[in-house]
């Protein structure tokens, strides 16, 4: 396994949503992974509509400051990687990515 470390969670998606989740799960002290492949499917937006406080801005900028703010809380980590399949064993759950590594949970 890519560690032997065990995340509270893991979380697959590391754009807004993703990110919110990781950002409370953090600030209530649980270890947490963002698998994140890099690809949000607003990648072809070039400016952000109708998101409070964002509006115009570039969705990239907007998910590159919530990974800037979720980072702070030290519980969290997040890895550039996809998931590409996840299963129940008897040691919990299991994450494995596309670069090869496999998660606990």
């Amino acid at each position: 396994m890519a560690g032997s470390k065990l995340y509270d969670t893991i979380i697959v998606g590391g754009s807004y949503s993703g990110l919110a989740a990781a950002m409370t799960l953090g600030r209530a002290l649980r270890n947490v992974l963002v698998l994140d492949s890099g690809y949000p499917c607003n990648r072809q937006t070039p400016y952000s509509h109708n998101f409070l406080t964002h509006d115009g801005e570039k969705p990239a900028q907007i998910a590159e400051k919530a990974k800037q703010q979720v980072l702070a809380y030290d519980t969290v980590t997040i890895r550039n990687d996809a998931a590409i399949k996840g299963f129940k064993s008897t040691e919990g759950f299991l994450i494995e990515t596309a670069n090869g590594n496999v998660f606990l949970s």
